[in-house]
This record gives structure tokens, C-alpha cells and sequence, in this order.
């Protein structure tokens, strides 16, 4: 079974979207990170985050969870009825990113190994929130900071969280 990573942006309210959307705009220093922390790794989401305007994708393949029984995907992206569903499809590989949104994030963590988690020091109006999550199950292994201005318009910090004893 691969690594289960979990990667997302949440403000201080735990806000990570709002209409299908970021609640914020972009954030450069986030993005980076993102795109060389999932490169070359295969992507679960659920039917949401796939339908949002900023869709993550990656080579290595893709799995959107819908119930939905006639949900059609973009070329490189497949249809899965539940997560352990997608993640059959992946143990060819080390590790697996669950993208979001909010209910395929309550999935994951009970199983999660690794969380990814960009906190934006700011609090935004939301309609989608990150799930509370016992953090003392996790150590931090990474964690950066950067200040407004430093590649990001907030200040914000990436930490790493690595669950005890995985």
C-alpha cells in the first residue's frame, strides 16, 4: 500500500474553499510547493475539487470519487465509486495525494500518513472547511514560514505532518 498523503490550504478558520473556489487568490510560494511535493505522484478528489476552475492534475493518473453514475471526466482522469476504490488503483506506487474537498478529506485522515498543510494566516469567509484532525497522532517533520511579500500575499506556513509510529 502506498503512502497516503494528504495535501491542502486552509486559513486560520480552517476555510479552503468558497463557491467551488479558493477563498483567496493565489498564493505563488503554495503553489510552488504543491507542484514539486505531488510531481510525478497519482491524484484522488472528489467530484468538486475536479469540477473547480483551478483542477490539479498529474501524469501518473488520476481518480475523481462521485456517486454519480454517469459523471463524465477529462482525458486522464477516471471515474471511482469510493476512496479505497481509488486507492486499490494506486498500489503501484510510494506515496498517493488525496486533494480534497472537505467530505473526502474526512475519509482520509483516519488513514492518512501524511498531511500537507499550508496554513494561511487570515481568516476568509467559507462554505468548505479542512477537517479538525488529532494532531498529537502527527509529528511535524517540516515546517516553513514565509511573510507577506516573500513569493505570497499573507503571511503563511507549510507544515509536514508525519503520522507517529508510519
Amino acid at each position: 500500500m502506498p503512502i497516503i498523503s494528504l495535501i491542502a490550504a486552509m486559513s486560520e478558520n480552517r476555510a479552503i474553499g468558497l463557491n467551488n473556489a479558493l477563498p483567496w487568490p493565489s498564493i505563488p510560494a503554495d503553489w510552488d510547493n504543491l507542484k514539486k511535493v505531488t510531481q510525478g505522484k497519482k491524484m484522488i478528489m472528489g467530484r468538486k475539487s475536479y469540477d473547480s476552475p483551478h483542477r490539479l492534475w498529474s501524469e501518473a493518473g488520476n481518480y475523481v470519487i462521485t456517486r454519480q453514475h454517469d459523471y463524465a471526466v477529462d482525458q486522464g482522469f477516471e471515474v471511482v465509486r469510493s476512496l479505497e476504490e481509488a486507492l486499490e488503483k494506486c498500489t503501484d506506487q510510494q506515496e498517493v495525494f488525496v486533494l480534497g474537498g472537505e467530505e473526502i478529506f474526512k475519509l482520509a485522515i483516519p488513514i492518512a500518513d501524511r498531511i500537507y498543510l499550508t496554513i494561511v494566516h487570515q481568516v476568509f469567509d467559507a462554505d468548505t472547511f479542512f477537517p479538525t484532525f488529532d494532531e498529537s497522532a502527527f509529528d511535524i517533520t517540516d515546517h516553513m514560514e514565509f511573510k507577506a511579500g516573500e513569493n505570497t500575499p499573507y503571511d503563511i506556513s507549510i507544515l509536514t505532518y508525519q503520522r507517529k509510529g508510519s
